[in-house]
């Protein structure tokens, strides 16, 4: 912790730096500061220095504060602060705390008796030797005085945890632009904080609007090579845990990075104490994905979209706006490889503005042009009216010249006119929703042709948990899709565009993918699937008594949390009875393969289906709660897993198979009275599972239904 040493400042020096006359109802108090704190950083000496100009907010008695003057710094380095106070004779004792910085005090309800809200920034902009000086924050200790002071010495103490961030394995000649640390939901990295003045602590982090991430802006580009100085609360990430490097490049490239805490080590930001550490950018890059929107909300990303296009940034003071492909599929979701593209549209009043995310310059207009003016600090036109007009689309009026935004057909740009154009055609929004972590999706040529990912990294052959490919024509809309982390498949599945269903998810299973990562708190759109054939279970589950069922368990991959995330993509769940049924005799068959998989590695195909081949079964639908589609319940769960033993070349020699097989219903007893062979839950599916063993070895690993003899194999 740093904590300054109290340094008493000659009154010569004090007196000599008082620019305040006071009135007879006034007394000025200036306080002098130790030079060792605040608020820079002094790379040289590794120690932070008070700025000139800095503002303290000084509090008497716990009722009355005011702002400090800017700092006056003498050959020292220490910091002296002239405040204002009233005149008072009337109090048996006063007392005084100070906070830096003034600008980060919240004034309206701010002070509850020694109780201070202050806040740390959730947005930074650090130097290249220092971090944010507006993102710290100290307090005093408490002094006290028979009677109302004219000067006072006082030292503070750092509540935040200072980080030096270093990163390797980026390209030697990039620069970065912003960058964003981020963590779990539940963890507080920024935010309004609840300050005890009279012990000096924080007594609640996140005490309104918490944050968990640290978004940095920096003003000149900042070499990849060097330092990332910035601030956050004081914090322990434990095992399990994870940070999030998410940056962007001056040439428009993006890097993202997921670091989980290894077993047994903790990554700890301590309180007024510089924390270094490393992050290896070598294995992940990222891509931006933006959906569709209906609604603005302030300060985030946005694409502007027309006619399968979008808006691309311009380098002109003024111009008309031109474009590049967008939505040409209609899916509503874009991907980008950088932000570069996007627009940050913020709220000023009840008004709104618009800036380009390249640059940082405003969109405005002015006299009788129907292009647009681009301006850092514009004087006038910079506001605009956006309404949601109940289409996909917006009417973005500028308030000054009363003119709309349209794109034109004919000239291909977007410009903004006082009329309908004959050949306009009104923006929609895209909000950036994500990023994509890894190798990225090929856009796909119509809406009913999936994604598919590149290169993978073994043969398809090799992977021994694929059922066989289905040609009887049986499921005309389904298709298969393999979800990958980087270049490692975690899972594949075989999705049922006109029920809204995968059939089946097949996967691999050990010891690496099982850990303690907390569960994620919301599900997400299927990158590799366009949006309109899935169902919107990203924020609440199915009507009735139905959980978002996974196919893949969450504990089966909550030992990484890339891989973990994927696992909640909404094309992974199905309506399943939760009560002794999701929540009993099916998480324990889930458990009990999981501790099989913890030892060796096990191959896995879950599914479910509606009727038996031949069958036919009456069929319940639901609807998820923010969905209108209507969702086929499954008949029948199943599960079917294999072991193999191999040889030195790696070639399958043995294999040992187990299914089991459940009407969707509830249960009280154990899931080995339901074992079977795979070659009877082939003949009821139509699926031929495991199909990438040599024939001879399948033939006879699928014949075996004792669980004993699976787990002793």
């Amino acid at each position: 912790m740093l904590l300054a040493m109290a340094m008493i400042a000659c009154q010569d020096d004090t007196k000599s730096n008082n620019t305040t006359e006071p009135t007879s109802n006034t007394v000025v108090i200036t306080i002098t500061t130790p030079s060792e704190t605040r608020t820079h950083l002094d790379t040289a000496e590794q120690m932070v220095r008070w700025d000139a100009g800095d503002k303290i907010v000084v509090i008497e008695n716990d009722e009355r504060y005011v702002t400090s003057e800017g700092a006056i710094l003498d050959t020292e380095g220490r910091a002296h602060f002239n405040v204002t106070m009233d005149k008072d004779t009337t109090a048996d004792s006063y007392y005084y705390d100070a906070i830096y910085p003034a600008e980060n005090v919240l004034f309206d309800e701010g002070v509850y008796g020694e109780l201070v809200k202050v806040i740390l920034p959730a947005v930074q902009h650090p130097t290249a030797i220092s971090f944010d000086g507006n993102a710290d924050m100290l307090v005093s200790k408490r002094q006290t005085f028979a009677s109302q002071p004219t000067s006072l010495d006082m030292r503070f103490k750092r509540l935040v945890a200072m980080c030096c961030l270093t990163l390797e394995n980026m390209p030697a000649e990039s620069t970065i632009r912003e960058l964003t640390i981020s963590t779990a939901e539940e963890i507080t990295l920024a935010g309004c904080n609840l300050i005890n003045g009279l012990e000096g602590e924080v007594v609640e982090y996140g005490y309104a609007e918490p944050s968990s991430s640290i978004h940095l802006i920096f003003d000149t580009p900042h070499e990849v090579s060097q330092p990332i100085y910035f601030t956050c609360n004081p914090l322990t990430l434990t095992e399990g845990d994870y940070i999030s490097i998410e940056l962007t490049c001056s040439d428009g490239s993006s890097y993202t990075r997921v670091v989980t805490i290894p077993e047994g080590r903790t990554l700890t930001f301590a309180e007024g104490d510089m924390s270094h550490f490393t992050v290896d950018m070598s294995t992940e890059k990222c891509s931006y994905l933006f959906r569709r929107t209906t609604s603005i909300t302030s300060g985030k990303r946005y694409l502007l979209a027309a006619d399968g296009y979008i808006a691309v940034p311009t380098t002109l003071a003024y111009d008309y706006i031109e474009v590049t492909e967008g939505d040409s599929d209609d899916d509503g979701e874009i991907i980008q490889e950088s932000l570069n593209n996007a627009y940050i549209i913020e709220t000023s009043n009840s008004d709104y503005t618009i800036r380009q995310y390249s640059d940082n310059r405003y969109l405005y207009q002015k006299s009788s042009y129907d292009s647009f003016n681009f301006n850092a600090s514009p004087t006038s036109g910079q506001y605009w009216d956006i309404k949601y007009n109940g289409d996909n689309t917006f009417t973005i009026t500028n308030n000054a010249v009363n003119k709309f935004v349209q794109y034109n057909r004919k000239y291909t740009s977007f410009g903004s006119y006082a009329t309908m154009q004959t050949q306009g055609v009104l923006p929609e929004l895209y909000e950036l929703s994500g990023y994509i972590i890894g190798q990225v999706p090929d856009t796909p040529d119509t809406p009913d042709t999936p994604d598919t990912p590149d290169t993978p990294d073994t043969p398809i052959a090799e992977w021994l948990e694929l059922p066989g490919d289905r040609s009887d024509g049986y499921y005309p809309n389904a298709v298969t899709v393999t979800v990958y982390d980087g270049s490692e498949r975690n899972y594949t599945h075989y999705y049922d565009r006109s029920t809204y269903t995968s059939l089946w998810v097949a996967y691999p299973l050990e010891s690496k993918h099982m850990g303690s990562n907390g569960r994620p708190s919301s599900w997400d759109w299927n990158p590799y699937i366009s949006t309109s054939d899935q169902v919107d279970l990203c924020s609440h589950s199915y009507a009735g008594n139905y959980s978002r069922g996974h196919l893949i368990p969450n504990a089966s991959r909550n030992g990484i949390r890339s891989m973990q995330l994927q696992t909640f993509y909404v094309t992974n769940s199905v309506p399943q009875i939760q009560d002794n049924f999701n929540g009993g005799i099916w998480q324990n068959l889930e458990a009990a393969l999981q501790s099989i998989g913890k030892s060796e590695r096990i191959y896995i195909v879950t599914g479910v289906t509606f009727n038996k081949m031949g069958e036919s079964k009456s069929i319940s639908y639901t609807k998820a709660k923010d969905d209108s589609k209507s969702i086929p319940v499954p008949n029948y769960f199943y599960k079917v897993a294999m072991k193999v033993t191999t040889n030195s070349s790696g070639a399958v020699t043995e294999a040992c198979t187990i299914g089991f097989w459940f009407d969707h219903k509830t249960y009280t007893d154990s899931y080995t009275n339901y074992t079977i062979t795979v070659d009877q839950i082939e003949s009821w599916t139509g699926f031929d599972f495991f199909a990438n063993l040599p024939d001879a070895v399948e033939t006879t690993a699928e014949k075996n239904s004792s669980w004993s003899t699976f787990q002793n194999f």
